[in-house]
Order: C-alpha cells, then sequence, then structure tokens
C-alpha cells in the first residue's frame, strides 16, 4: 500500500491475528541449578501473550524442544502449560477449508484439533519441527508426535518421503481474509539443496489470487557455504510472509526481499542457548495481523528473559596502554578483564524489566582477541570470584588469538603451499566421530578390513548413534547387509573355490548398497526394517555419498490446489466449558470433503471480538497488489522451485 489504511477500513472480524514464536528449546540446561527454568519461563510469558492479546491461532518455528527425546521432566513441565493457556471455551473462528487428511497426514486423528470433540481447544498451535527436536532413532518419532497425539498442537510440515517435497498448504478463513500457510520443516541443508538443485521441490498453491501466502522454515539463513543454507531467492515470489526458525538472533521486524518482493520475519529464539553475539539482542515474540493482502507485525520484547551482555575487545588496541610488554602481564590482563566485568554487570541491571519472573542473575560474555600467549590466564579460576553474581562463571571469558602479520610485498601463489594449507584444514577439522570411524576402516591392514560393510556404512552408523542417539542403527544395518548378502547369492551356485570372486562382486555394488542402506534407515517404522529394501533415503545424507543430478532448466509454475469456495457455515453453541461439541467454523462443502463433519461452534459468542482493534497497517510492511503479481497467481500448472527462478 501506498498510505496507511484507515482505521474505519479494518473490522477485526476479518482479520488474522496469531501469534509468532520460534527456537523455544525447552528443556535447555534443565538440570543446572541457575539456569535450569529459563526455558520454560519465557515460554510461559510467550503464552501468556497469546492469551492477554486474544490471538486466533500461534504459529512456532521449530525447536520447541532442545532435544530430539525430552525428559519426562520436561514433557510435563510443557503438557502442562499447554493445557494451562491453550485450553478453554473461547470461540474459535478460523474456518479449515483444506484437506486434513493431507495436512496432518502423520498425525493420529488426521484432523485439526480444535474440530477434535474430544478437546477443549481455545487457541490452536501449528508447530514445524526443527533440527533440536526431528524425528530420530526408533520408529522415527518426534517429541512434537507426542504432543500431537495428545491433541495439544497441529503438527505439520513433516515429511517422511525424502525422494521430493510436495507441500500442500494449510487452508484457512477468518470473515474476508484467507490465509495458505505452508510448512517446511528442519531437512539437513545439503539434503534440501540437492532437492532444489534436481527440482523436486513442489508447492501446490490455491487457483484463488487472494490468499495470504505464509511459509514456516527452519534453515539456516546466514550463507554458510553453498549447501549449507537456504538461499531466500529459492523460494518461490508468490509467498507473502516467511517466518524463519533457527536462527537465534533476532530480526522479528519484517525485511523485504528485493528480488522476490515477499517479506522475512526471524523471530528468534526465546532462550539463550549458546553465549554468541546475536543471542544478546532483545528476545522477543510477535503478533502477525492479516486483513486480506495487507499484513503488520508487532514486535513483543519478552520481559522475563535472563539479562545477556556480551563485549568483544581486541586486545591489540590496549597493547601499548597496559603495557603487555613487560612486567606481569597475565595480572594486567586480569585486573583489565575484573574492570571490564563488572563495567557488564551494571549494564545487565539495566536489562532488567522489574518481572518478578525474570531471572536476576545476568550470563556474561566477555571474548579478548589476544596477540599473545602470555596474555591469557586461567578463566576459570578468574570466574570462580562471580560465582553468585554472574549465571556463568566457568565460561565467562574467551580468549581468541589474533595473530598479526607484518606486511610484505606480494608474492606469486605457490601451487603447492595451497595444497597444504588445505589438507591441514581437512586434518583440524575431521576429529568428528564418524570421520574418525570412517579413517579407521580405510586405513586399516588388510587382515582387519571389512568384508562386506564398508567403511562408510559404518561411519553413518557411529554418526547416528553419537548425534541421534540411534540405538537401533546397528541392528538394521547389519541386518540389511545380511539381507543384502542373501539376496546375492541366491541363485549362484556357492562353493569354496568361487566364494571369494562372488563377495567381490557384492563388494564392486559398494556405492549402491550403501545407498539402498541409507534409504532403509530413513524409513524404519515403529517395527524395525521394512520388508522390502527400497525405500527413502534419510534425511541425513552428505552429497559426497550420493549422485548429484545436473540442475534443471525448464520454468517454473505452481501447481493448483483444489479448494472449497467458502459457502454458508453452520456453526453451532457450546453452552458451558463442560459441554462438548462443534469447535470454531467450517464450511460445509469442505467437510464433506475431507476428513469429517463435525461443527465447530464455541461457546460463549463472539461479544470479545471488538476489542481485537487494529488501528492500522503499517505502510512498510503492506504488501501491494501489483498488477503483475495478481497475473502470476493465475498460473495453474505443475511447478518445481529451484534457486534460479526468474526473480519476480
Amino acid at each position: 500500500m501506498s498510505e496507511t489504511t484507515p482505521n474505519s477500513t479494518i473490522d477485526p472480524e476479518d482479520t488474522i491475528k496469531i501469534l509468532v514464536a520460534s527456537d523455544i528449546h525447552l528443556g535447555y540446561n534443565e538440570k543446572d541449578v541457575i539456569r535450569g527454568e529459563d526455558s520454560f519461563i519465557a515460554f510461559e510469558e510467550v503464552l501468556q501473550h497469546a492469551l492477554e492479546n486474544d490471538v486466533d491461532a500461534i504459529i512456532l518455528g521449530g525447536d520447541l524442544f532442545h532435544i530430539a527425546n525430552p525428559s519426562t521432566n520436561t514433557l510435563n513441565r510443557c503438557s502442562r502449560l499447554l493445557k494451562t493457556y491453550l485450553l478453554g471455551d473461547k470461540p474459535i473462528k478460523l474456518e479449515f477449508l483444506s484437506d486434513q487428511n493431507e495436512n496432518f497426514l502423520e498425525s493420529l486423528n488426521r484432523t485439526v484439533n480444535y474440530e477434535d470433540p474430544n478437546m477443549n481447544i481455545a487457541i490452536p498451535v501449528f508447530t514445524i519441527h526443527g533440527n533440536h527436536d526431528d524425528p530420530s532413532g526408533f520408529g522415527r518419532i518426534s517429541s512434537l508426535d507426542l504432543l500431537s497425539t495428545n491433541g495439544y498442537v497441529n503438527y505439520f510440515g513433516k515429511w517422511t518421503d525424502l525422494t521430493k517435497i510436495n507441500i500442500s498448504p494449510i487452508l484457512l478463513k477468518k470473515g474476508e481474509s484467507k490465509m495458505a500457510l505452508y510448512g517446511l520443516s528442519y531437512i539437513s541443508d545439503a539434503r534440501l539443496a540437492r532437492l532444489f538443485n534436481e527440482a523436486k521441490v513442489f508447492l501446490e498453491k490455491p487457483e484463488d489470487s487472494d490468499w495470504f501466502n505464509v511459509m514456516v522454515v527452519h534453515q539456516n539463513r546466514a550463507d554458510r557455504g553453498p549447501k549449507n543454507y537456504l538461499p531466500e531467492k529459492s523460494l518461490p515470489g508468490f509467498l507473502d510472509l516467511v517466518i524463519w526458525g533457527h536462527e537465534h538472533d533476532c530480526r522479528i521486524i519484517p525485511e523485504e526481499n528485493p528480488n522476490k518482493k515477499f517479506f522475512v520475519t526471524q523471530p528468534g529464539s526465546t532462550v539463550a542457548t549458546s553465549l554468541a553475539e546475536g543471542e544478546a539482542l532483545d528476545k522477543c515474540c510477535g503478533i502477525l495481523s492479516i486483513h486480506k493482502s495487507l499484513f503488520r507485525l508487532d514486535p513483543i520484547r519478552l520481559q522475563t528473559v535472563r539479562p545477556f551482555i556480551f563485549e568483544s575487545i581486541n586486545m591489540a588496541e590496549y597493547f601499548d596502554e597496559l603495557g603487555l610488554d613487560e612486567g606481569d602481564v597475565q595480572q594486567k590482563m586480569q585486573n583489565f578483564a575484573a574492570e571490564k566485568i563488572e563495567n557488564m554487570i551494571k549494564r545487565a541491571e539495566e536489562k532488567l524489566t522489574g518481572n518478578e519472573k525474570q531471572p536476576k542473575v545476568p550470563l556474561i560474555r566477555l571474548r579478548l582477541d589476544i596477540t599473545d600467549v602470555e596474555q591469557q590466564f586461567n578463566a576459570i579460576r578468574f570466574g570462580q570470584q562471580y560465582s553468585g553474581r554472574v549465571a556463568n562463571p566457568q565460561d565467562m571469558i574467551v580468549f581468541k588469538r589474533k595473530i598479526t602479520k607484518a606486511k610484505d610485498e606480494l608474492k606469486p601463489l605457490d601451487k603447492d603451499a595451497l595444497l597444504e594449507a588445505y589438507e591441514n584444514q581437512r586434518e583440524a577439522t575431521a576429529n568428528r566421530a564418524e570421520e574418525v570411524v570412517d579413517r579407521y576402516f580405510k586405513e586399516a591392514d588388510e587382515d582387519k578390513q571389512l568384508e562386506l560393510l564398508c567403511s562408510k556404512s559404518m561411519s553413518e552408523l557411529t554418526k547416528r548413534m553419537v548425534d541421534y542417539e540411534d540405538d537401533d542403527a546397528a541392528d538394521s544395518i547389519i541386518k540389511f547387509y545380511e539381507r543384502q548378502v542373501l539376496k546375492h547369492l541366491e541363485g549362484q551356485a556357492v562353493n569354496e573355490d568361487n566364494i571369494e570372486e562372488i563377495l567381490e562382486g557384492f563388494r564392486s555394488k559398494e556405492r549402491d548398497t550403501y545407498n539402498d542402506m541409507l534409504k532403509m534407515l530413513d524409513s524404519r517404522s515403529q517395527k524395525g526394517p521394512p520388508a522390502n529394501d527400497q525405500p527413502r533415503p534419510s534425511a541425513q545424507d552428505s552429497d559426497e555419498d550420493l549422485d548429484v543430478k545436473p540442475k534443471a532448466n525448464s520454468a517454473s509454475v505452481f501447481a493448483p490446489l483444489s479448494t472449497t469456495a467458502a459457502g454458508a457455515t453452520t456453526t453451532t453453541t457450546r453452552g458451558g466449558k463442560g459441554s462438548r461439541g462443534g469447535r470454531g467454523s467450517r464450511s460445509t462443502a469442505a467437510a464433506a470433503s475431507g476428513s469429517s463433519g463435525r461443527g465447530r461452534g464455541r461457546g460463549r459468542g463472539a461479544s470479545n471480538s471488538s476489542t481485537s482493534k487494529i488501528d492500522s497497517f503499517l505502510t512498510h510492511t503492506a504488501k501491494p497488489a501489483a498488477s503483475s503479481r495478481a497475473s502470476s497467481r493465475n498460473i495453474s500448472k505443475v511447478v518445481y522451485i529451484s534457486d534460479e527462478d526468474d526473480d519476480e
């Protein structure tokens, strides 16, 4: 919009109001006496804001839990919070128009929770999983699956077939405003990059052009290498807003992509899980208001977050002032650090909000860039004097060695030196458990070499046991190779003279067998490995293990999504808190085509609606309904999304 929309044109009954948050990390450091409650306190405040702002729904951008298999304490605390703030008799005004069997394929009831007559949902939660709470281990079950089964959340965007991704949106309508919600839960960046390159990412879109399209993703946004992040240019231009999880620094004010013309909001985390500079920014959630093709997002600074002060100092700038070339250098450094720490503690006091639930003891991180090892002192011993005043006294100070070199004349590049530096770098980084195992079997003596398994299969086994605590990976891999060997031996006359030759033939197919093993691991059901050996590939494979096909060069178009026209809805009401019946509303035609025809009327009517008045929509976040964009939305053909899509 070129001007602010007048108040008179904004009807609360036509406005979808959503609380947006991400990266809650429930259970982070829960056994720490000082910091163990931080994640739960912040999440409770987020839920309180949803209640106080009378939102229609909550959208979470992944990593609700800090680990994939949270403790019973964390699950209990989470369930109690969700039950306290999300259940009730408030009428839900969101009509659910899409096919719930498709949107919630992995859930028990395959229906949105507020249409379940056994649940009393007042505020529905829609969430994807992140890299911390992704499905892993036996049965490939996520902690979010447990919440979904219990009816507390609507878990969407989960992909089990990673040979391709076909995203069908959740279609929600309130009055004259309609929202299409797309979800892409965490997939390893290398895998996702390959799928984009191979044109195997599909997004369906409604045929009508009056939908506000929102996408929720949980990937690296910052450029960490060609295959280690999701470029914004890879996403389709018909989107209006992208809610970006995973990155913990708060950039919640919507930023417009100059080429694609959609906006990106990055809520950041609600609790500091590392002592990085980005974590020291204010923690926020936000209220997203959508009115037809317009939107605004109002940030809410969280008041119960533990204060965190980060500072980085280059000691080269203080070298002469402190006289670091003579005397007791370490003592001078400690005196300097003590002065800085005291100043940082005072600055942390300025972040106290007065909220009685806010932790008062601050997090402090002082990073000292030193030029000489003599400037480094015992940081753990130094931090002991701040016990009780600082939440993290043991890792309060970190040293970073900064090597300064005298300028020299430019010399020709030495190819051998570059190769040597590259090899040294590889050796320095090759310290992960799976890499050590892979090297061991590759470099082992001949009498210790594997006969049937390959080194990469052992490396994958190690990775799954260490990173994902997948205790069943070993049994699955051994049994898989056993089946493959028996299959190879079938129909062959095996004897002592030719057994080695036949097994050599099996080993010659090592690459194909390894790829099939990865597919098997990802497709394991709750009862163990499938009978067939051609299931889907793992989300965690690296690009070096699989063939990468060249990028396709076809034009991007978007698949039509058959939607039900918004017709008259039959709404029933519930008489009181104890009664059960319909919740919210659902179009008659949609109910006939979808999962169930349960009515969704809710209790006490809509008398509270008048209080959720929206004053105006921000000019800088209102998206223009340009004629060129409107025409592009009428495309109704099959689409793939790739990072070479033409900019719109």
